[in-house]
């Protein structure tokens, strides 16, 4: 009996692994990225917030995931570095309210497919944390354990079109718009309170953490880092102005980003938007058309910039 439940969940383990939607859209990246040959001057890191088309810039690709946090990014952003031969000169990193959030070190997910990037027993030596010991055995063993959510929805990607990921980058979702949402406010205060509640007055020490060693890679490595903050709705960005002094964390961050990686850039867009909520998917996410007029705008900064 014993034996076959191993064998059970060694096949429920590797069916999960295999079929689970957000695996293989990360795994289509990862391949996208290692038949990349064009020139790298451009790559995006990050969550996704980070909905920058490389179509548009040029020269770029796109490597953000879904939830990713700033310990993942640091992770993958080395083994890049130091495992493949692509370079890039420069890096987006987002710099949103909700990267720096208490919540955000502790949400890190889809363990079958990060643990080929992160190092799980470092990060309990480090931390002192033994529940990354858990994520890399859950993660290498019984993946699908607990996340009945993501099974029940890749049931509905078993034939997903990857054609339209272009140079890593997912075109946002579009099958809603927020302008048409009934209530638009209690939506943003739903959204703001998931992932800012908690905030002190200042950002999450593990996430400044990670976010220095990713501006450490840049400075070791000559990779000029641009710091971006993407649009927000009013209707997210009036309840976080009442969780976070969002004044004092910019501040905050840009201090930071200063000290360690010297020369930088920073596009603040986070109020770009106001007033057209029918430029996002939900409160805290452009659509499509947003994400595109974003990119444009973020190209002709760069021209003007000289960094183009």
């Amino acid at each position: 009996m014993f034996l076959l439940l191993l064998v059970v969940n060694a096949l429920l383990n590797s069916i999960y692994d295999r079929w689970m939607i957000y695996h293989r859209l990360n795994r289509n990246q990862d391949r996208q990225f290692e038949a990349f040959s064009d020139t790298l001057t451009y790559l995006m890191l990050g969550n996704s917030h980070d909905m920058i088309n490389p179509q548009i810039l040029g020269n770029s690709f796109n490597y953000a995931s879904p939830s990713e946090v700033y310990t993942q990014t640091w992770y993958k952003f080395k083994y890049i570095l130091e495992k493949s031969s692509k370079k890039p000169e420069y890096v987006f990193i987002s710099v949103d309210p909700v990267n720096f959030s208490p919540k955000a070190e502790n949400t890190i997910k889809f363990d079958g497919y990060w643990r080929k990037y992160v190092d799980y027993f470092e990060l309990a030596k480090e931390t002192g944390d033994t529940d990354y010991l858990v994520k890399w055995f859950t993660g290498r063993y019984c993946a699908y354990a607990g996340n009945y959510k993501f099974i029940f929805m890749s049931l509905f990607y078993l034939n997903a079109d990857f054609s339209k990921v272009v140079n890593g980058y997912r075109p946002p979702r579009d099958y809603r718009n927020f302008a048409l949402e009934p209530d638009r406010r209690a939506s943003g205060i739903e959204r703001a309170t998931s992932y800012l509640s908690g905030y002190g007055t200042a950002p999450d020490p593990g996430a400044v953490r990670y976010f220095k060693r990713i501006l450490e890679l840049c400075a070791e490595n000559n990779i000029k880092p641009i710091l971006v903050r993407m649009p927000l709705t009013d209707e997210y960005l009036e309840h976080a102005n009442k969780l976070v002094d969002m004044k004092s964390l910019d501040d905050q961050i840009e201090k930071i980003a200063g000290e360690v990686a010297g020369e930088y850039l920073l596009f603040d867009f986070r109020n770009e938007f106001s007033g057209r909520p029918e430029l996002f998917f939900n409160a805290d996410h452009v659509n499509p058309k947003g994400a595109d007029l974003i990119s444009h705008k973020i190209k002709t900064r760069l021209i003007e910039s000289g960094n183009y």
